[in-house]
C-alpha cells in the first residue's frame, strides 16, 4: 500500500470545502493536516477514503448533481469514511481536529492522535472559516490601521438584497 499523497488529500479537500487549492496551499497547512488525519485514522482509512472519492469523481463523469449523488453515496454515508470526511472539513475550517465519534473508535480502533486537538497555532487564523463569512480571525489577524472607525465588512452576497 502507497502512503496517502498530498495531492489526493488536496483534491478532496477542495471537493469538501468548496475552496480551491490554492486557497488551500495557501494556508500554509496542508502538509500538517494530511500528517494529523493519518495519524489519527491509519493510512488504510485515508487510503479507502481517498480511493472512494476518486471513484466518485469517475462515476460522476464531470455531472455536478452525479458528483454530489456520488459523494454522499461512496464517501459520506459510510460508517468508516464519513465521519473522517467530517472531521477533515471540520480541520479546514476551525483548524481543530475534533474526536471521531465513540461508534468509529469501537469499530476501527482508537488512536491517541484522534483527540481532540489544535494542529498547529496557526490553524485557528488560517482556518477557512474567516475567508467564508468574510471576517478576520478576532485577536490574530487585524484588518488595518483605522479599520474600527469603519462599518463592519459584509459581502453583498448575504444581505439578501437588503441595503446597506
Amino acid at each position: 500500500m502507497t502512503a496517502p499523497s498530498l495531492d489526493d488529500f488536496l483534491a478532496l479537500s477542495v471537493d469538501l470545502t468548496a475552496f480551491p487549492e490554492t486557497d488551500l496551499r495557501g494556508t500554509g497547512l496542508a502538509g500538517k493536516y494530511l500528517a494529523k488525519v493519518r495519524a489519527a485514522c491509519g493510512d488504510a482509512v485515508v487510503t479507502a477514503l481517498f480511493a472512494a472519492h476518486q471513484a466518485a469523481r469517475a462515476e460522476a463523469a464531470g455531472d455536478p448533481a452525479g458528483f454530489d449523488r456520488a459523494l454522499r453515496h461512496r464517501v459520506f454515508s459510510d460508517d468508516c469514511r464519513g465521519p473522517v470526511a467530517r472531521n477533515v472539513i471540520k480541520l479546514w475550517y476551525a483548524g481543530t481536529w475534533y474526536a471521531l465519534p465513540p461508534e468509529w473508535t469501537d469499530e476501527f480502533g482508537a488512536r491517541p492522535a484522534a483527540e481532540t486537538s489544535t494542529v498547529t497555532a496557526a490553524s485557528y487564523q488560517e482556518g477557512l472559516l474567516w475567508p467564508a463569512i468574510g471576517a478576520n480571525p478576532p485577536g490574530a489577524k487585524a484588518p488595518g490601521y483605522g479599520s474600527w472607525a469603519e462599518p463592519p465588512r459584509i459581502d453583498d452576497r448575504y444581505l439578501k438584497g437588503e441595503r446597506r
